[in-house]
């Protein structure tokens, strides 16, 4: 096995066990003694809920470090793996599976869109794909809304992706268009099972609330 190959091996491990690292999860419980999880509506241990019910310095802290635990390790793989190489995609999925499916909780974690930021700030220098990513997530929050927040996620990373492809068409970096790949396909397989759950919430309410008049 060649140097870049363990090099992969070894970043893809680190941003995996940086990903798993629920910080939505931990910090409450340590500064707070509250379970994010057990009084949250959609039971995730993410920033939004951290800052609605813990506050917002402590949700602040937890966008910071998830935002980091995606952006570090990929910034620490570049000094070593070209992102025109396609094992490069999968350092950037590393830390996104890691937040979504962490080893140590059978594979239940959060729902991956702060630390997907923080990948694709890692390969800013490279590829302005966090850009494209925001500029989906500000549309179909503003204009063409899109509610519950998990249908949204899916649709923004379904666009994503498909835009990513054209770009892996086109002759973009192989190794990023394929790590943005990957990480909308990751985020949609996370969020798509609460997508449909909202929706059948939300319709649910609407029903009872037509039912009231």
């Amino acid at each position: 096995m060649n140097r870049r190959m363990l090099g992969t091996l070894f970043f893809m491990a680190v941003g995996y066990l940086a990903g798993s690292m629920l910080f939505g999860r931990f910090l409450p419980r340590h500064f707070k003694n509250m379970d994010i999880e057990a009084i949250s509506e959609d039971h995730n241990p993410g920033t939004a809920n951290v800052m609605k019910y813990a506050g917002v310095p402590l949700g602040f802290l937890c966008l910071v470090l998830d935002i980091g635990k995606g952006y570090l390790p990929v910034l620490w793989a570049e000094t070593l793996i070209e992102p025109v190489s396609l094992l490069f995609a999968g350092i950037m999925a590393a830390p996104v599976l890691g937040h979504a499916f962490p080893f140590w909780r059978n594979s239940h974690g959060g729902k991956a869109i702060a630390v997907s930021f923080g990948v694709l700030l890692g390969v800013l220098h490279y590829s302005k794909s966090v850009w494209l990513l925001a500029v989906l997530y500000l549309f179909f929050s503003l204009v063409l809304v899109i509610k519950p927040n998990e249908r949204r996620s899916v649709y923004t990373f379904m666009l994503f992706g498909a835009v990513s492809a054209v770009f892996l068409l086109l002759g973009g970096l192989p190794g990023i268009c394929v790590g943005n790949l990957l990480i909308a396909a990751i985020v949609i397989h996370r969020n798509w099972s609460d997508a449909r759950f909202g929706e059948k919430a939300e319709k649910k309410w609407k029903r009872e609330r037509m039912g009231d008049l």
